[in-house]
């Protein structure tokens, strides 16, 4: 289940900078953002999870 939170995370990561370059190159603010809110909900859950499981 780690392993599982820590893609998320990861895969968090590279959708928030995947929206990044297509801000940048296509100049598409509306997927831009779109591809930054859908990798922040990625990595937030990841980070939950991986949270709840180092609890106590």
């Amino acid at each position: 289940m780690r392993f599982f939170a820590r893609v998320l995370q990861l895969l968090g990561l590279v959708e928030a900078g995947y929206g990044l370059f297509i801000g940048l190159y296509e100049q598409d603010i509306v997927r831009e953002l779109q591809f930054a809110a859908f990798g922040a909900v990625l990595f937030l859950a990841g980070w939950l999870i991986q949270r709840h499981l180092s609890e106590p």
